[in-house]
């Protein structure tokens, strides 16, 4: 092996710090043969093949600052899962490596020999260039893919909808992939626009929220409504986190600013009474977006504060529909909970986890009725839930937040209400709701190293994906993806890319 070559790993030109004296990268990876003694015939039954780690054993040397340079390399190497390798004889390919536990180094004062070795799990090298296939052809509903490599190409997939579209369907011409996303069997529904805007509130003022009068979970036997709450413009914004000096004046929230006391939860509730529609009618199928913070961002005693956040809504006997809550009730270290009301009962709830805490500049959850059923999304947390409801016909007329402390605890530092908004559904029936996906609806799918992702304009949608479905595989050589979608969708752009694979 010549000296010149160069090796980066993880980024790292470990070359500027080694001299490479030999690599030994095989002939692929080695395989053993399964088979089956038969009896009483000459021979044995051929059960398959099996392989072992691909390795590549590489030799060096360091010269100069021996310690330093091993320190270095030790450094560079201690990582917990493969890192990309590349050669400079084949800069086109890079393999996913990690190196054995054991690098053999010996110390030689002025210099010091060692050996590592690269273990490739998958036995594949994959090529720098990501390649990538659209259906902007002459024929919308076929991908013609050219697969350069030896090994099936694994694909990821975007597409962007033109129109309201119920399902999207691929397969392969060999058959090894078949996907499908959303339902075939949904009919056309009414555009997004048939659902009416009754209110969308980003509490920059107070807009005529009635103060501690509000509907509230039954979480515990009293749930006082005697604090105090306050509208401000939110004085932190910008992307992506927020940048001092950069405010929207359209961007607020209300805040609690006195709990008030007592013997169990107390705090201050505000509530929304909902309009009506521009006939007069009174929303029974509805969907409601809000945002929350519910944090001890820049606090101090975090572990012991407390806290509770809901959002309810109501029906015109005050009886509740429906209410989502995160608490922290835990007053030793940072817990957070979350619970579902449907009917006035508790249905649902996952407690002691930290992913319930959030700062809701962009994190949202959504609640959606459709006759009997209702659906609640935490989307920052991934978790959507359907509940059936006892109550299909009855009217959403009252909302209320509620932000509370419990006895004499430190409340959660951060509990915040900042924005709402609620979108009467001008139907009677879920095939008249809008389709599973709706004109620039961005879906994407593949695997991200062991996992499987699906998302639907960047929030999480494995719910659209058919248990059925393959991961998305190009063979080598030419090949064609076929594509299907609602009869009465006009074409989505579809995109896949991957990268070569080489034994």
């Amino acid at each position: 092996m010549t000296k010149q070559v160069t090796v980066t790993f993880d980024e790292y030109v470990i070359t500027e710090i080694l001299t490479v004296n030999s690599l030994n990268r095989g002939i692929g990876p080695t395989q053993s043969f399964r088979t089956q003694n038969r009896n009483d015939k000459k021979g044995v039954r051929f059960l398959g093949t099996s392989s072992t780690v691909l390795t590549h054993e590489m030799d060096f040397t360091l010269m100069e600052g021996v310690i330093e340079k091993r320190r270095e390399i030790s450094r560079i190497l201690n990582v917990s899962e493969p890192k990309k390798l590349i050669y400079s004889d084949e800069p086109d390919k890079f393999y996913w490596a990690l190196p054995s536990g054991d690098t053999d180094f010996e110390d030689k004062r002025l210099y010091g020999d060692g050996s590592i070795t690269w273990q490739i799990f998958d036995g594949l090298a994959y090529s720098t260039e990501e390649y990538s296939f659209t259906n902007d052809g002459a024929d919308p509903r076929a991908i013609t893919i050219n697969n350069p490599g030896t090994e099936p190409m694994l694909l990821e997939l975007e597409a962007e909808f033109t129109s309201d579209c119920g399902f999207l369907g691929l397969q392969n011409d060999d058959l090894s992939t078949s996907a499908l996303f959303g339902t075939i069997e949904e009919v056309d529904g009414y555009h997004y626009e048939a659902s009416e805007t009754l209110f969308d509130d980003h509490f920059t003022v107070d807009r005529g929220w009635l103060l501690n009068q509000g509907i509230t979970p039954g979480v515990t036997a009293e749930r006082l409504q005697n604090g105090t709450a306050s509208y401000q413009v939110d004085e932190w914004q910008g992307p992506p986190a927020g940048y001092p000096g950069i405010v929207d004046p359209n961007e607020g929230y209300a805040k609690v600013t006195d709990y008030g006391t007592g013997n169990s939860w107390h705090g201050v509730a505000i509530t929304k009474i909902v309009p009506p529609d521009k006939n007069g009618a009174y929303p029974v199928n509805w969907r409601s977006s809000y945002r929350i913070d519910f944090n001890n961002d820049g606090a101090d005693n975090k572990n012991v504060r407390v806290g509770h956040n809901s959002v309810t809504y109501s029906n015109q006997n005050d009886e509740l529909i429906v209410a989502v809550v995160v608490e922290d009730n835990n007053s030793v270290s940072e817990r957070s909970d979350v619970a579902i009301y449907i009917d006035g009962n508790r249905v649902w709830d996952n407690r002691e986890t930290s992913k319930y805490y959030v700062s809701g500049r962009t994190a949202w959850v959504a609640v959606e009725k459709i006759g009997n059923e209702i659906t609640v999304n935490v989307s920052y947390a991934g978790v959507q839930k359907s509940f059936i409801s006892k109550n299909p016909d009855t009217e959403l007329r009252k909302i209320t937040w509620y932000g509370a402390a419990y006895k004499e605890y430190l409340p959660i530092a951060n509990n915040f209400f900042r924005a709402i908004n609620v979108k009467k559904h001008n139907v009677l029936n879920w095939q008249d709701i809008p389709n599973k996906f709706g004109s620039k609806d961005i879906l994407l799918y593949g695997k991200n190293v062991d996992n499987i992702y699906c998302t639907l304009n960047n929030n999480q949608g494995l719910q659209y994906r058919d248990p059925g479905s393959t991961l998305i595989y190009a063979p080598p050589g030419l090949s064609t993806m076929f594509l299907s979608w609602s009869d009465f969708a006009t074409a989505p752009i579809v995109k896949l890319k991957g990268r070569a694979a080489y034994v």
